[in-house]
């Protein structure tokens, strides 16, 4: 080994000691999570009624669909939905006033004039009904009943990823079908901070 070599080879082993001693070599501490401004959405498996994705969903903007069984009819549905705190129901065109909570989705024929179509949100609370008039024949249930849209709170300072919780309170939740309410049992899937 040359003297220019050996010299400096002693003077990276005497630096490495002050380098490591100033934090150099130690661990950093990891930059916090993105902070969520949205939601993610994951459709449920299984389930006759079933709370999906509708592709209208944007990031910051969740619009859910009710979709029913592969068979039945029935001449209106009601469901009762509650989401997370730190989230909150609003109109299906995002941006609105609360005005467009409920959209019927593509089963029943809401007729004319003044439609059996209402929903009302208290808190974190959605209740939604879509119904027929009579005298008309009853629906096929095989498609979308109706839909809804759920949003993030502002401001939450949620990691990304954050779990939050959205039932379906099926004691409360219907179909009228054969002149009788039936109570329904709604899979919901999971909702994520994103």
């Amino acid at each position: 080994m040359t003297p220019m070599k050996s010299l400096l080879s002693a003077c990276a082993l005497l630096a490495l000691p002050a380098f490591l001693a100033c934090g150099g070599g130690g661990s950093s501490t990891p930059p916090p999570p993105p902070t969520a401004t949205g939601l993610a959405y994951t459709d449920p498996t299984s389930g006759s009624y079933k709370l999906v994705k509708n592709t209208a969903s944007s990031g910051a903007h969740l619009v859910l669909d009710l979709v029913g069984p592969a068979t039945g009819t029935a001449m209106g549905v009601s469901v009762t939905l509650t989401g997370d705190a730190k989230t909150t129901w609003v109109d299906i065109p995002a941006g609105g006033t609360t005005a467009v909570l409920l959209q019927n989705g593509s089963q029943f024929n809401l007729g004319t004039g003044t439609p059996i179509q209402k929903a009302k949100a208290t808190g974190n609370v959605l209740q939604a009904t879509v119904a027929q008039k009579a005298p008309t024949a009853e629906a096929s249930l095989n498609g979308v009943l109706l839909r809804v849209a759920l949003d993030l709170k502002a401001n939450q300072g949620l990691a990304q990823g954050t779990a939050l919780t959205l039932t379906a309170y099926n004691a409360k939740s219907q179909v009228l079908a054969g002149g009788a309410l039936t109570p329904i049992a709604i899979s919901v899937g999971t909702l994520k901070a994103q």
